[in-house]
């Protein structure tokens, strides 16, 4: 047993980044073969616990006061330095052990490990706040949703377990607006959720394959946030020829930084495309929050302003048809309850694309997580890119 428990750990170490990923998938499925029928029931039911208990850790800054020592801190310390009681965190201490958040070193002793250390980052606290707050009360009003609603495919913004879990009117993004707490936590979420999802390099080289000249628009960040998109293009380009056009609703705009080469505007994607003909329109996880119709109106406003030498670059999930792996399902589900829309597949890419009379030429995945890519498209009766 032994021999072979560290043969895997040998092997782990020499894997590259996709091969450690099968491993762990490997063994996750071997895992679960090998359980025992209770263990499984009882894994499954006490998996929001680690949330709780991981939003624990992180309100009394348990995983940075152990993160900042090279050794062993004492329960007696960590119940002064937080001001907790001494009984009630020795039980969250355990807790928090026994499903390797920290390590238990001995009897009141523990220790960071490597879950610990990632749970100490801004990225850690950003994901531990925002699903206790924003999205685990969706979720947990998920099945009464579908059992009252029928279990029909929810495509409507504007009634969703969003609104049972938060009482609120119209979509995801006016509830947001009027907590501003809540806003900024999501947008610090998002900025950690998608900061390692796009290959900027990848991006910039697509955008060299058409010449262009320096008063021509060769790059609309359609829907671009506060700019983020354009910076790092530019920052991996900086003598790429064409201008920059970021576009977003006024009040972002507003926030958004002055960045060099690059143009704000202002912008409604469900209105008319006022840029035309530009060599690039690009959009970076917009489609995957709005339902068919919507994603078709946004499409044909885009589709409008294209001309020949014109191409659209959706940066997005696009799933297999089958054996899709657990993160990408869950992001699935969690786009149905918080905004009625859904992750595609390529085939459901290319349906949507030709319905906006469009055609999907290619797909170029990023090679930094299983299904980020580049998707690209033209109008229908032009050439491939």
């Amino acid at each position: 047993m032994d021999e072979a428990l560290d043969h895997v750990k040998d092997l782990a170490k020499c894997l590259d980044q996709d091969n450690r990923g099968r491993l762990v998938n490997e063994l996750r499925d071997l895992i679960v073969s090998l359980e025992p029928e209770e263990d499984a029931v009882q894994r499954i039911t006490f998996a929001p616990l680690e949330v709780y208990g991981a939003r624990i850790g992180v309100k009394l800054r348990l995983f940075h006061l152990l993160a900042s020592s090279d050794s062993g801190i004492h329960l007696d310390r960590l119940a002064k330095e937080t001001s907790a009681d001494e009984i009630l965190l020795g039980r969250i201490m355990r807790y928090l052990a026994s499903v390797r958040m920290i390590t238990e070193l001995g009897p009141d002793l523990f220790a960071a490990n490597k879950m610990t250390r990632t749970l100490a980052s801004p990225k850690g606290e950003s994901y531990i706040n925002a699903y206790y707050e924003l999205i685990l009360p969706v979720m947990a009003k998920l099945p009464p949703f579908l059992e009252r609603t029928g279990y029909d495919n929810p495509t409507d913004s504007l009634n969703l377990p969003l609104h049972d879990a938060f009482g609120c009117k119209g979509d995801l993004f006016a509830f947001l607006k009027a907590h501003p707490e809540k806003c900024a936590m999501f947008h610090n979420h998002m900025h950690f959720q998608r900061n390692q999802t796009t290959n900027w390099a990848k991006l910039a080289t697509v955008l060299r394959s058409k010449g262009t000249a320096t008063d021509e628009v060769l790059f609309v960040d359609v829907g671009g946030g506060t700019g983020h998109q354009c910076q790092r293009v530019l920052q991996y380009d900086p003598d790429i020829l064409g201008r920059f056009i970021l576009q977003d609703l006024p009040q972002v705009m507003e926030s958004a930084p002055t960045i060099p080469g690059v143009e704000k505007m202002d912008y409604n994607i469900f209105e008319e495309q006022p840029v035309i003909g530009a060599k690039f329109y690009y959009f970076r996880g917009v489609l995957h929050d709005f339902p068919d119709s919507s994603c078709h109106s946004i499409l044909q406003n885009t589709a409008k302003a294209m001309r020949s030498d014109s191409t659209l670059l959706l940066d997005e999930m696009v799933l297999p048809n089958s054996g899709i792996n657990w993160m990408a399902t869950a992001m699935d589900l969690q786009m149905m309850a918080n905004v009625g829309a859904q992750e595609r597949t390529r085939g459901a890419w290319a349906k949507l694309l030709e319905s906006a009379g469009l055609r999907l030429v290619d797909v170029q995945y990023h090679g930094l997580d299983p299904y980020q890519a580049l998707i690209v498209a033209v109008k229908q009766g032009e050439g491939r890119v």
